[in-house]
């Protein structure tokens, strides 16, 4: 089984279907956390997760379908530098 690498700008998406296909962007990577961001819906939250909720695709290695974390769906470009409040 090849290791799944997590880098930063990966997109990924909620696996659980009662999440609404919530999507994440990877600001950083520190350990075996990543700093996150969610993307496409209202403001962006920050926050940290564990690398382990991180997957390479929407199914197991037995073929189910993943119910829990998120999978990858691609690579983002960088994003556009946010301006400061005043």
């Amino acid at each position: 089984m090849s290791e799944h690498q997590v880098t930063r700008n990966q997109a990924y998406e909620a696996c659980h279907p009662g999440d609404g296909k919530r999507r994440i962007r990877i600001i950083a990577v520190h350990g075996n956390r990543a700093e996150i961001e969610t993307i496409g819906r209202g403001p962006a939250l920050r926050r940290f997760i564990l690398l382990n909720t991180l997957h390479a695709s929407a199914t197991t290695s037995t073929g189910r379908a993943r119910r829990t974390g998120y999978r990858l769906v691609g690579l983002l470009g960088e994003p556009p530098e946010r301006s400061p409040t005043t």
